[in-house]
Order: C-alpha cells, then sequence, then structure tokens
C-alpha cells in the first residue's frame, strides 16, 4: 500500500475505498460515480482546490447539475472555501 492511501486510511477512519472509477496523479486520488444527475466524490485525498476543479469540469463536461460528497468534518469549511451548500444530515444509530 503506498503512503497517500495508508496517510487517507489514517486520517479517515475508513478502512476501504468505496465503489466507483478512480482518478489518480500528483495531485492524490478521487474515487467518483455518477447517480441521476450528480458526480458523487465518494472518497478524496490530497489537494483540495485541484479536485474541486476537476470535479467541477468532469461534471460540466458529462452535462450534470451538481457536485455531491459526504463529509465527517466540520462542513462550513466546505462552504466558506469552495461554495457548498449543505442540504442534509447523515444519521446513525448503533444496533
Amino acid at each position: 500500500m503506498t503512503t497517500k492511501y495508508r496517510d487517507y486510511f489514517n486520517r479517515s477512519g475508513d478502512t476501504e475505498l468505496g465503489v466507483g472509477w478512480m482518478e489518480e496523479n500528483e495531485h492524490g486520488f478521487c474515487v467518483h460515480r455518477v447517480q441521476d444527475d450528480k458526480l458523487i466524490l465518494v472518497n478524496v485525498y490530497g489537494d483540495g482546490e485541484y479536485w474541486d476543479n476537476w470535479a467541477t469540469k468532469v461534471a460540466k463536461d458529462m452535462g450534470l447539475k451538481s457536485v455531491f460528497f459526504a463529509t465527517q468534518r466540520n462542513p462550513k469549511a466546505f462552504e466558506r472555501k469552495y461554495g457548498y451548500e449543505t442540504v442534509g444530515y447523515l444519521l446513525e444509530r448503533k444496533v
């Protein structure tokens, strides 16, 4: 396992990458997929500005209406820096 994947798993707490297509380069990596009219960012690691611009271009090129992702981090930072809007909440309960 390369250093960037190890670092991603350590920082995110994830144990595996999600399902989708992977784009990987010197800026990090992004696992993504399309659902309805949205580009879904499943896992993103590396240069946030690069991946934000990349996602916008890919969504426009595919004729999609929006870019969508979930985070365990404070969403206010993504709202301020990249212009995202919080549109819902994820809920979890132990069984």
